[in-house]
């Protein structure tokens, strides 16, 4: 009998022993991540140095100049503006311009070289800017369209200006001069970005845009570049301060670009659409995926913690894709406030039902940014609900129907993450400057 209690015990022994090795093992390699983290900083923290003198660590950002070219709507005549010039392909030059179908046809184009001071004239041609929705209102602007204007030119030469005019306009001075802005060719970024465009309904509270940079930065979106629409400059102050910040709390870039848009009544989604293509060509080789949203819409994640990881997923599962598609929910801003969440500031977590009789008609999409412009052929993939909805909170005409109201509460797997963030630290718990005046 001693003999099997003998045997019973070198067993647990060598298990022991065993496991002892398989710990220490995993320890180790625990140390090492740890240290690597501490010499190298944090995953996506990038770049992050150390002040030697006080022990505070410094956040190293590249400058992405968004603001440039700095652009504004230039008149050509009465029907034809243009906005933007860019040097994407080579040897032509892609301006972003609105207009009449029947004035853009006799148009010309002369491009001014770097170190001369006498244009050449190009090949002009253009296409128009496909809208994602279906204009079927009476508008008297509705004939206006968003155009890409093309100017070829065969000079071995940096272009840096541009004049679009048409052939009967002889007198040059009176023609104003875009500037072209060459964009990089070798920016290997992984990174996200969003372009904002004008809200549908204005004035806008501060609190609501506050929960929409908050909210957007927690999922890991690295760039806004706000189209202003009469933002406050104290706000547009406080966010430029702190993505200029080396702080490393703070690694977003905040940048804002004029929108004097000549056509006021013209339908929201071709105003969408030219600031979707001017961002595309603003953020081409600087910004890796890339979106379009308004203040009042917001990618909210199902499963993954931040949209790179989202997109990582797709490219390691091979299913790549030039743009992706969103499945969008509206929620309809009457409704009345849930009771799921409590003591949250932001709307988001106080309207939890959508209207699924609402069609979704207005689609919105994450590009590619390194293949959507190189490309004539766009190739779309839509992504599943299960993994990630659009939800967009407008006002609904009409009286709610009980019906179609269904109950989401995935946004909310968020609060905490919000309420402990830096942003809703420095702008709602500490500083209530901006919630005083605008709630």
């Amino acid at each position: 009998m001693r003999k099997y209690y003998q045997a019973a015990l070198v067993v647990i022994a060598v298990i022991s022993l065993v496991s002892l090795l398989f710990y220490r093992h995993e320890y180790n390699k625990l140390r090492y991540v740890l240290e690597v983290f501490n010499y190298f900083g944090k995953p996506y923290q990038k770049n992050v140095e150390t002040n030697c003198t006080s022990n505070v660590p410094i956040f190293s950002k590249f400058n992405m100049n968004f603001e440039e070219p700095f652009s504004s709507w230039q008149r050509l005549d009465n029907e034809v503006y243009v906005y933007s010039a860019y040097n994407i392909h080579e040897k032509e030059i892609q301006v972003i311009g609105v207009g009449s179908p029947n004035n853009i046809k006799d148009m010309q184009c002369a491009i001014f070289f770097e170190n001369e001071m006498k244009p050449i004239f190009g090949s002009f041609n253009y296409l128009s800017i496909d809208n994602s929705f279906n204009v079927t209102n009476t508008d008297e602007n509705v004939n206006y369209k968003g155009y890409h204007f093309y100017c070829a030119y065969t000079k071995n030469k940096i272009p840096v200006g541009i004049m679009i005019f048409t052939k009967s306009n002889t007198n040059l001075n009176d023609i104003p001069i875009l500037p072209i802005k060459s964009q990089p060719y070798n920016l290997n970024n992984t990174n996200v970005g969003i372009c904002v465009i004008p809200p549908s309904t204005k004035p806008m509270h501060l609190l609501h845009m506050i929960g929409f940079i908050n909210f957007h930065d927690i999922i890991g979106v690295d760039n806004f570049i706000v189209y202003d629409f009469g933002i406050p400059n104290e706000f547009n102050s406080n966010f430029k301060e702190l993505s200029k910040s080396q702080n490393p709390y703070w690694k977003f870039t905040y940048t804002v670009v004029p929108w004097n848009f000549p056509f006021p009544g013209i339908h929201p989604s071709i105003v969408k659409d030219l600031i979707q293509a001017d961002c595309l060509y603003r953020t081409y080789n600087k910004i890796m995926y890339i979106t379009t949203l308004s203040w009042e819409e917001y990618i909210v994640l199902r499963y993954h913690h931040s949209l790179i990881d989202l997109m990582t997923d797709f490219k390691r599962s091979r299913l790549r894709a030039d743009r992706y598609k969103l499945k969008t929910l509206t929620f309809c801003m009457q409704q009345a406030d849930s009771t799921v969440a409590k003591n949250v500031t932001f709307m988001i977590f106080k309207k939890l039902h959508f209207d699924s009789s609402i069609p979704d008609n207005q689609p919105i999409y994450i590009y590619n940014t390194h293949e959507i412009l190189r490309k004539n052929n766009i190739y779309t993939r839509d992504i599943g609900k299960d993994l990630v909805t659009l939800h967009r909170y407008k006002h609904c005409l009409g009286k709610l129907n009980p019906e179609t109201n269904t109950q989401d509460s995935s946004v909310l797997r968020f609060t905490e993450d919000i309420q402990n963030s830096q942003i809703f630290r420095k702008f709602i718990t500490e500083n209530k400057f901006l919630l005083d005046n605008n709630m």
